[in-house]
């Protein structure tokens, strides 16, 4: 139903419904003046019939009165019709009935017989100037002459004057058009007048009436066949508006992959085909420059721009310090670099460390200030460029403490929230260079610096520092050639049994004695190591050395060796292991390996090597546990047998209650896992009586002895001695 309301609407609202309608409206009115003029042609024709028909039957008439009344006498006019007749007597009155031997009916049937219509006699009184009915042809009399009365206006004058007259009357109760001849005395006077009927009009109106349905139903079969006609016409004329009209919405719309039809035809559809084709050919034309456009800009903008954070790359960076310098406007530049992004990379997939970038990117550039520039040089790596308005050393360095601060607030990625810092360097234009590639390159051995002092600080750019690099440069040359010169060796430090105060084993620590620099300490060559994958061979060598070392031990010592993630994520490590323990006869029990939780979320390969080496009977040791983004669900997991709690923990235990709750809370739980727990880094006897309070099994530091050379090394208990543990 609303479906048919709708084309029904759709249809009214339609040019063709509407030129369709205009078109049954002329011809619907230039019918009706066709039909009015006709009907009144027609009128006229039939009472022009009428009225001849009417004179006529007057003539018979009075030709026939003529016959039987001898003494009158008939005038006719000029063209020899009868006006009237004269008579000396009145007609039909008992003289005449008398005179002639015919009454007055008599006569009027002889008349009717002839006209084939009834006929009457009418007497006109000149006291009452009224009309009398004398007799009719039918016999029956008229009765009163109503009709006269009724009538009379019409017809009285032209009787008087002695003129033949026709129109409708009324006698005996019927409408009749009757022609009426005066009779007149030879003074000119009325006597009466013969009525002569020529038909009732009930018979006369019937036959009009019956033409005029006849002419009505012509003019509404006329006037349907002209409104389908047109419609048809109009149809087929206006057929392709509603396609032309969908073409230009669809060009409205941008959808330009197909021509206009009709644009072969010659009229004006046609033009208006051609024109929409043309409109079309145009968006088609101006779609086309705008993509052009558009993929220039786009193409400027991913030339400039990196991909991942939308932040500036190098080449845009260039660009901008080019322009400041050329402006000669002080500004600084500062290079960022986070720490310990690799392992986060490493540990928790690429996804999410390109997730880590983009939020660290949002980061930096909420932090800009109006006319800086922050760019991603690849990696994790970033500059800002920063406008300086004041004292440039002071504002780098504020903007500086809100970058470390924002940046090293925690960032959840897929469930895991992690830590990370950043190291900033910092070079000022002019000051620091006058040409791009110096103000990086300075700002980079600022963040070498930075670096170097312990992540997660500032540095600024100072003269000299390049010699700094250059040595970090040369001590890399010598780190590649000191395995095969034979300058690393290993120290042993000692962890104790608290319960008894006994020494459990010994933990190996690398040490390289360089043959210019004396011994350098691990901090400064391990990561180093690690970067340039030196840390594999060492590795390696450091465990067949422990091994072999271990075997002149007594049989209860352990052995305590460190493992690399990087060591971990080679594959081969197990064969390593295992190798170690052939060669040197070493059982797998009295190995320890220690893995930092990074270790633990460097991947499943690195998860799978541990569970192998715990296969072989080797003890695998959590170190540093507290410091990582490992869950406490690894702990279930992964085959460990003893935790070690970090040195950070402990150096805080007298002075932190934060602290002396996190060792208790790590010792049970150790304790419920079935594991022992190592306290590392313990300098006094404060903090080994709260370790021993907290229930930690075993302890390692610098209160009971420093790292040796195996030759230097001590089994003995280990006793108090002023205070301290020493030697005995």
């Amino acid at each position: 139903m609303r479906r048919s309301l709708a084309r029904a609407a759709a249809w009214k609202r339609s040019l063709v419904s509407k030129i369709t309608l205009a078109f049954v409206m002329v011809a619907l009115a230039s019918y009706g003046l066709g039909a009015m003029v006709g009907w009144s042609m027609f009128v006229d024709a039939a009472n022009e019939q009428w009225h001849n028909q009417a004179r006529i039957n007057a003539q018979i008439a009075s030709s026939t009165l003529r016959n039987i009344y001898t003494y009158v006498v008939i005038k006719a006019d000029e063209s020899g019709q009868v006006e009237q007749i004269v008579s000396s007597e009145p007609v039909g009155n008992d003289d005449s009935i008398l005179f002639t031997g015919f009454t007055p009916t008599d006569v009027l049937a002889m008349v009717a017989t002839q006209t084939k219509n009834d006929a009457w006699l009418f007497h006109f009184d000149q006291d009452t100037q009224r009309f009398v009915d004398i007799a009719a042809s039918t016999g029956v009399s008229p009765g009163d002459a109503a009709w006269i009365r009724r009538d009379e206006a019409l017809f009285l004058g032209a009787l008087q004057a002695g003129k033949v007259t026709s129109g409708f009357a009324t006698i005996a109760g019927e409408r009749h058009f009757l022609g009426l001849l005066p009779i007149v005395s030879t003074d000119d006077k009325l006597f009466g007048a013969v009525a002569v009927s020529i038909g009732k009009a009930s018979v006369l109106n019937q036959t009009r009436d019956a033409l005029l349905r006849q002419a009505l139903l012509a003019v509404l079969t006329v006037l349907l066949m002209t409104g389908c006609f047109v419609a048809v016409f109009a149809r087929r004329l206006f057929r392709p508006v509603p396609t032309l009209v969908q073409a230009t919405l669809k060009i409205a719309s941008e959808v330009t992959d197909s021509a206009t039809p009709f644009q072969d035809r010659t009229d004006e559809i046609g033009a208006m085909a051609r024109a929409i084709e043309a409109l079309r050919e145009a968006v088609v034309e101006r779609a086309r420059l705008r993509e052009i456009r558009d993929m220039a800009v786009k193409l400027e903008y991913m030339a400039h721009h990196d991909a991942l954070t939308g932040l500036a790359n190098r080449a845009l960076l260039m660009k901008t310090l080019s322009e400041a310098l050329d402006t000669q406007r002080a500004f600084n530049v500062l290079l960022l670099d986070l720490d310990r992004f690799k392992v986060i990379n490493d540990t928790l997939g690429h996804g999410c460390g390109d997730q880590l970038l983009v939020t660290i990117a949002n980061r930096i550039r909420a932090l800009l200030g109006e006319g800086d520039l922050a760019a991603r040089l690849g990696g994790d790596e970033f500059a800002i460029i920063q406008l300086v308005d004041g004292d440039a050393i002071e504002d780098a360095r504020e903007l500086a403490l809100r970058l470390l601060q924002s940046i090293s607030a925690g960032v959840v990625l897929e469930g895991n929230e992690v830590i990370v810092g950043t190291s900033i360097g910092v070079s000022c234009a002019p000051a620091d260079g006058y040409t791009p590639g110096q103000l990086l390159q300075n700002a980079d051995l600022a963040l070498y610096r930075a670096k170097a002092e312990g992540r997660g600080t500032l540095v600024v750019y100072e003269q000299g520092m390049d010699m700094v690099v250059q040595d970090q440069h040369a001590l890399e040359i010598d780190l590649r050639l000191a395995l095969q010169r034979g300058e690393f060796e290993i120290h042993y430090q000692p962890f104790i049994k608290l319960g008894s105060d006994t020494v459990d084993g010994f933990e190996a620590l690398v040490r390289w004695r360089h043959p210019n620099h004396g011994l350098i300490s691990p901090d400064r060559f391990i990561p180093l190591a690690e970067e340039t994958g030196i840390i594999v061979p060492l590795g390696a060598w450091v465990l067949e050395r422990a091994c072999a070392d271990a075997m002149s031990w007594p049989k209860t010592m352990k052995l305590a060796v460190n493992l690399s993630p990087i060591q971990l994520r080679q594959g081969n490590i197990v064969d390593t292991v295992a190798r170690a323990l052939k060669i040197s006869g070493l059982r797998a029990s009295r190995l320890e390996l220690e893995v930092t939780e990074t270790a633990v979320l460097a991947g499943a390969d690195s998860r799978r090597a541990l569970e192998l080496i715990a296969g072989l009977g080797i003890a695998v040791v959590l170190d540093d546990f507290g410091t990582g983004y490992a869950s406490l669900s690894h702990l279930a997991e992964m085959p460990f047998k003893k935790i070690k709690i970090d040195r950070g923990f402990v150096a805080n235990l007298p002075t932190h209650s934060t602290s002396r709750a996190i060792v208790a809370a790590i010792t049970n739980l150790a304790r419920e896992l079935g594991m022992e727990v190592t306290a590392e880094g313990v300098e006094t006897e404060e903090q080994l009586i709260i370790l021993k309070a907290a229930g930690c099994t075993n302890a390692q530091g610098y209160f009971f002895a420093r790292p040796h050379p195996h030759s230097q090394i001590e089994f003995n208990v280990m006793k108090p001695v002023d205070g301290r543990q020493k030697h005995a």
